[in-house]
């Protein structure tokens, strides 16, 4: 089976939720699919890895005229005529494609709709909005991370109704206890890992973790991503906490697992998710959480975090103190968080989303290519 991922978001992400969703799904398809990588030459941290891995690419030349043509009529054609199935990695296609190029069935995956949800956050949310609405409208089966965006699907689109199927992500690291750090309450350290713009509402987490570094003069505060932005120097400045704030920027896999298993929980007051990844690999690292009462992180993470309102900068600030000071309820959280986070593996995604994919090329009466058989439930690649 040929399925070609447009790879828009290994453009847009240099690591992220979306860039690994795809990473991984892709190195778990059967060894005998051929999967196709196109628009992007640099797959970045989270490259994914299939023996039949390829990355078709045109380069223009001069003139630009008879070099677009060129792709346009003949390599386009060659390449996406052999196609079985198309699932593009985002809304906007890299450049040279148009959904309207693509006569293959095709899968679309939703992570979110931030965009729809907060038009107002992002200079380009029309724009990507349109996408997303013409990519579920043309998608023979539309995938949700979550049951919480499935809700969000059908009230911004109801016409996708009756093709959505909800498939959780994974997470990578193991789950082993054994590795939890012994001195986590010598130099407790509270994590943030991921974006921290907008509906992340990283600025509550500012004001929560200054009114508990107030009561327990030795916390610190671990901020795993992009690198820290001069407003942000600021307000931590004006909280008096600059001193008590690290920045590790894009820490690699090993290193953000190590980050995970040496801090005494994870801070993720978001807004909104549509799955929120960062929680689920902190359970699986022995890290609890502490996350908002957003309907997705409710829905994730259930009784094995701690909630608060995303408005309540208070309690948030209650909730760490209560996981520093209480050494049996951070325990029965790290517990608890190892049971949840086994329902969440990037096998079991690739298993059902492939039989999704095998589904949506089947519903076109589209012949599928590999004879490989897709596994049932309980089996493994």
């Amino acid at each position: 089976m040929r399925i070609l991922y447009d790879g828009r978001i290994f453009q847009k992400q240099k690591t992220g939720g979306i860039n690994r969703y795809f990473a991984e799904i892709i190195s778990g398809l059967p060894a005998d699919y051929h999967p196709l990588v196109t628009g992007v030459e640099d797959l970045g941290k989270n490259a994914p890895r299939h023996p039949n891995l390829e990355q078709p690419h045109f380069k223009l030349f001069r003139p630009g005229r008879i070099s677009v043509r060129l792709r346009d009529r003949w390599w386009k054609p060659r390449l996406l005529g052999g196609l079985d199935l198309f699932h593009p990695t985002y809304y906007d296609l890299t450049s040279g494609y148009a959904l309207s190029d693509f006569k293959c069935p095709m899968v679309t995956t939703v992570h979110d709709l931030i965009h729809a949800r907060f038009p107002l956050q992002s200079d380009d949310a029309a724009e990507i909005i349109q996408a997303q609405r013409e990519s579920v409208l043309r998608a023979d089966r539309v995938v949700c991370v979550s049951k919480s965006t499935e809700r969000d699907l059908l009230e911004f689109i109801p016409e996708a109704a009756g093709k959505i199927d909800v498939i959780y992500h994974g997470s990578s690291f193991p789950v082993n206890g054994a590795c939890e750090a012994t001195d986590i309450h010598e130099n407790p350290s509270f994590l943030y890992v991921g974006g921290r713009w907008g509906y992340k509402n990283f600025q509550l987490l500012l004001r929560a973790f200054a009114k508990a570094a107030s009561l327990v003069p030795n916390i610190r505060l671990v901020l795993a991503g992009y690198p820290l932005a001069p407003e942000e120097r600021w307000q931590m400045h004006f909280l008096g906490i600059a001193d008590r704030v690290t920045s590790v920027v894009f820490p690699e896999e090993p290193a953000l697992e190590q980050l995970y298993r040496k801090s005494i929980a994870l801070l993720y007051p978001s807004r909104y998710e549509g799955f929120g990844l960062p929680p689920v690999e902190a359970m699986a690292c022995s890290c609890p959480a502490i996350v908002s009462n957003q309907p997705a992180l409710l829905e994730v993470c259930g009784a094995a975090a701690l909630h608060c309102d995303a408005d309540d900068s208070v309690e948030l600030s209650r909730l760490m103190r209560i996981i520093h000071d209480d050494p049996v309820r951070r325990a029965g959280l790290i517990a608890a968080g190892r049971d949840r986070v086994a329902r969440f593996t990037w096998r079991a995604t690739a298993r059902i989303l492939l039989d999704v994919c095998v589904q949506g090329a089947r519903i076109q009466g589209h012949a599928i290519a590999a004879t490989h058989a897709v596994p049932q439930a309980g089996e493994s690649f």
